[in-house]
């Protein structure tokens, strides 16, 4: 496994977590991971700060705008664009924050459920 060690975890700890890590998984398992969360920060970001109503209103008003200030990437955009659900979820974002983004998008949950039970696994 490859992992990023620092000053703050004891090595024991590092192993301990190592040996718990998934082995042998299937090729086409969308797996949401470390990994996966650290490269959806900014997605993940975006989508808490619609808990406050004036981003709510700037998503709604200017979705460019909205996502300026994340310093969203072009794919990231795109994704949000899309209403690409699965897509999203994929680049890192949390099902739980992806809940405030179908919220302002009213876009039901059995939509997203759906999208992503035919996205087939990769």
């Amino acid at each position: 496994m490859s992992q990023t060690t620092t000053k703050e975890l004891p090595d024991d700890y590092l192993r301990r977590l190592d040996a718990v890590q998934p082995r042998d998984l299937p090729p086409d398992l969308d797996l949401f991971d470390e990994h996966t969360a650290t490269r959806g920060a900014r997605l993940n970001k975006a989508a808490y700060s619609l808990k406050d109503e004036h981003q709510r209103t700037l998503f709604s008003t200017d979705e460019e705008a909205w996502m300026e200030q994340f310093g969203l990437t072009a794919d990231e955009r795109e994704l949000v664009r899309l209403r690409d659900w699965i897509g999203l979820w994929r680049s890192g974002m949390s099902i739980y924050v992806m809940v405030k983004l179908s919220g302002v998008t009213d876009t039901p949950l059995p939509v997203i459920g759906k999208q992503m039970r035919e996205s087939g696994g990769r």
